[in-house]
């Protein structure tokens, strides 16, 4: 895999895990089973999506420097009369 969708992936755990846990915690506090188990839910799904999207941030940016790698190299005019 490539560098950097390894690290949006373990940056975007390292959101998603204290997001969770916050929720979790704030709830287990003076919570019933049923608001514990709704609040986790709620936590571990705001933590994912927003660390799907630093990890999709990471992705892009390695689709970037690989286009870059494999663009044509443009010469100016006046060398492609030369050639």
């Amino acid at each position: 895999m490539k560098r950097h969708l390894i690290h949006g992936i373990i940056v975007g755990a390292l959101f998603a895990a204290p997001i969770t846990a916050i929720a979790a915690l704030d709830a287990l506090a003076d919570g019933t089973y049923l608001e514990i188990l709704s609040t986790t839910v709620f936590g571990l799904a705001a933590g994912l999506c927003i660390g799907a999207l630093i990890a999709v941030n990471f992705a892009m940016l390695d689709l970037a420097e690989e286009e870059k790698v494999h663009a044509p190299v443009r010469r100016p005019m006046a060398a492609r009369a030369n050639a």
